[in-house]
C-alpha cells in the first residue's frame, strides 16, 4: 500500500512538473477574435484573457483583432491584426505571417531565442523589434538590442545604405544628375556581401526582396510602427 502510494506521489509530481514546462505563458489581453488551436488538435477555438499558452499552439488574429502574450520568462509578444504565431517551445517560435512586436527579456546564449519566418531565422538575446511577414511586405525593426538573421536558402545579397557623403559630393558636380541618382532605389544602397547569415544593430532595419536585404538607418516609418502597437497596448489594458 505504501508502495503505491509513494509511486502515485511520485507520478503526480513529475506530470506537474511536465505540465509546468509546455507553459509558454498566457494571453494577457485581447481586442476582436483571436484563436488558437493545440498541438494535435484539428480545430481552432476562441480564445479570452487569461487563457494559458502551452508548447506547440498556435494563435491568430482575425480583422482588426489584436493579442498581448506575456511569456514565462517576463517576455512581451504582441500581435497585430491577421498575425499568426506558433509557440513550438519556450525558445522556439514560429511566425507565419502578419506583424508581430517583441520585447524580450535578456537571454543568455544557451537560452537564446529563436524566431522561424518565411524569409528568414532570427536569433535574439534581449532586445524589442517588430517582425513583418507579408507577401509584400517582408522586414524587421529593430529599436534595441542585436540580432542574428540567417537566410533559410541560398546566401543573402546584403545591401546598406550608401555614405550620405558620396550622394553630397556628387550633388555638388552635378545637381540633376544627383536628382535622378537618388530617385533609382538601386543607387541608395551599397552592396557588400554575400552572406548565410550576419548581426543586426539597433536603430536598424531590414527589408526582404528574396535573398535580397537592403538595411537602413531608423526613420519616422519606424517610430510610426512602435508608435501604433504602443496604441494596441493602451486599447488593451
Amino acid at each position: 500500500m505504501i508502495r503505491i502510494v509513494v509511486l502515485m506521489l511520485f507520478c503526480t509530481f513529475y506530470s506537474v512538473i511536465f505540465a509546468a514546462d509546455t507553459i509558454i505563458g498566457n494571453i494577457a489581453a485581447v481586442e476582436g477574435i483571436v484563436k488558437v488551436k493545440h498541438k494535435n488538435s484539428i480545430k481552432k477555438t476562441k480564445v479570452k484573457s487569461g487563457s494559458i499558452i502551452l508548447a506547440g499552439d498556435l494563435i491568430t488574429t482575425r480583422q482588426g483583432a489584436s493579442a498581448k502574450l506575456d511569456l514565462k520568462d517576463n517576455s512581451l509578444v504582441v500581435l497585430d491584426e491577421k498575425s499568426t504565431i506558433v509557440f513550438h517551445l519556450a525558445s522556439d517560435f514560429e511566425q507565419k505571417n502578419g506583424k508581430i512586436y517583441y520585447k524580450i527579456s535578456s537571454k543568455n546564449a544557451r537560452d537564446a531565442l529563436s524566431i522561424k519566418t518565411p524569409f528568414a531565422i532570427i536569433g535574439i538575446k534581449g532586445t524589442e523589434f517588430i517582425i513583418s511577414a507579408y507577401e509584400k511586405d517582408a522586414s524587421v525593426m529593430l529599436r534595441e538590442g542585436v540580432i542574428g538573421v540567417e537566410s533559410i536558402k541560398a546566401e543573402f545579397e546584403l545591401y546598406r545604405k550608401s555614405i550620405q557623403k558620396r550622394f553630397d559630393d556628387f550633388k555638388s558636380e552635378q545637381e540633376s544628375a544627383y536628382r535622378n541618382y537618388k530617385q533609382t532605389q538601386e543607387s541608395q544602397f551599397e552592396f557588400i556581401k554575400q552572406t548565410k547569415k550576419f548581426e543586426l544593430q539597433e536603430k536598424k532595419s531590414i527589408s526582404f526582396r528574396g535573398n535580397r536585404v537592403d538595411e537602413e538607418g531608423w526613420s519616422k516609418r519606424n517610430d510610426v510602427e512602435f508608435a501604433h502597437f504602443k496604441a494596441l497596448l493602451e486599447t488593451m489594458k
